[in-house]
């Protein structure tokens, strides 16, 4: 199983540490260190904007390099807005899990984040292993501290999520495909009786369609069976 641990450089404020910890709190993590942080950032301030993720604050571990961080069995992610020269080829936020994903065999994915002033500088992203940004397009400057952490915990957890529930989820078998056969043949009749598609769309709609029902678990296609068949009853019954 893949540990987390999220990692602030150059911390100048207490109170941004203690919505770091509020946020890794409810978003279910767990460990935080500090790299060169400011002498307040255990103070009572920081505690109090900590709230219920002080326990969080009180067992941060604190370096001086963020080469100490670092060890053969961790992956490093900077976060860093600013693309450069020396900042090629960034992994987009939303791309985040499935690079996440590829180093399954690591004990340790490490969350890297700049502090208030100026971000990560160029010499703590060259010790990480990848570069995580975030579209300019969308976000047209740098995040604060605490809103780059909620957002790239947030992308995370989504990411983990998603892939639990597709675990979870049973896929259809070849013994129950043909019910996503019927179930495609039930919704191609019902699109063309109604105008949707026509001989020259079926040939393009209908291919996607089973596209998307291969991904069905079985028991979501026997709800979509029950759904069509409820519908018919209510049309039937409404011409009576």
């Amino acid at each position: 199983m893949v540990e987390f641990e999220i990692v602030v450089v150059d911390l100048k404020y207490a109170m941004n540490i203690g919505s770091v910890a509020r946020t890794m709190s409810c978003m279910g993590f767990s460990k935080l260190s500090l790299v060169r942080p400011c002498k307040t950032w255990n103070s009572m301030e920081a505690i109090k904007y900590s709230l219920f993720g002080k326990e969080v604050l009180d067992s941060a571990k604190i370096y001086d390099d963020l080469n100490e961080v670092k060890d053969k069995d961790s992956i490093l992610f900077g976060f860093s807005r600013r693309i450069g020269k020396r900042r090629s080829y960034p992994v987009m936020l939303t791309e985040l899990n499935s690079f996440i994903q590829k180093f399954s065999n690591k004990k340790k994915i490490k969350l890297v984040f700049g502090g208030e002033s100026a971000g990560l500088s160029t010499q703590d992203l060259n010790v990480c292993d990848y570069i995580v940004t975030i579209n300019k397009d969308i976000v047209n400057n740098s995040l604060s501290l605490p809103s780059a952490v909620v957002a790239g915990l947030y992308e995370v957890r989504r990411g983990q999520s998603c892939s639990t529930a597709a675990k979870d989820t049973p896929k259809v078998s070849d013994s129950d495909s043909g019910e996503a056969g019927i179930l495609l043949e039930r919704v191609r009749e019902l699109l063309m009786k109604s105008g949707f598609i026509d001989n020259k769309d079926e040939k393009r709609v209908v291919p996607r369609l089973g596209g998307v029902l291969k991904r069905f678990s079985l028991g979501e296609i026997r709800l979509v069976h029950s759904i069509l068949k409820k519908g018919q009853k209510v049309k039937n019954d409404n011409k009576k």
